[in-house]
């Protein structure tokens, strides 16, 4: 392996600590938020800006 590939390694590695980092902080983030959270306690529709909950027990509609 010459100079070059091993920058490039690093370079990778780096990269996919820096996208797992941003995937783990983002899951935390939205289970801070309580996107993760108990559903069957929380209101149905908008509980937040972006945020929606739904009771998955329930129909959805009418047919």
């Amino acid at each position: 392996m010459n100079r070059t590939d091993a920058a490039l390694s690093r370079r990778v590695t780096g990269a996919r600590l820096a996208v797992a980092a941003s995937v783990l902080g983002g899951t935390l983030a939205l289970a801070g938020l309580g996107a993760f959270g108990d559903l069957a306690s929380a209101p149905a529709g908008d509980v937040g800006p972006g945020i929606a909950t739904v009771e998955l027990s329930q129909p959805v509609g009418t047919r």
